[in-house]
């Protein structure tokens, strides 16, 4: 996979993640309890990001599964922190 698709994906998601988790408030709910129990959410961050960067889909079948899991590990902490920032601002506004 040429960095191109890879950029388009990466884009494509920190696009839509915002979007979804505030027109669908029980994800954001979810993510938040989520975070709660596992508070060191964002350690695997570099570990995607190296994965997104080094791993070439374009070979076999693990290196499809290698970036899978970059951009599912990537895009779940993204979400998680969109979510807490949206939660702070909104109990900010009701204070």
């Amino acid at each position: 996979m040429n960095s191109g698709i890879k950029m388009d994906i990466l884009f494509t998601g920190l696009l839509l993640i915002p979007i979804v988790i505030t027109a669908v408030p029980f994800i954001q709910n979810k993510l938040i309890s989520q975070v709660q129990n596992f508070p060191s959410s964002i350690y695997p961050l570099p570990i995607s990001v190296y994965l997104i960067y080094e791993i070439s889909a374009e070979n076999n079948i693990f290196g499809m599964f290698g970036l899978f899991v970059g951009y599912s590990l990537f895009f779940f902490i993204y979400a998680v922190s969109v979510s807490l920032l949206a939660f702070t601002v909104k109990n900010k506004k009701h204070d």
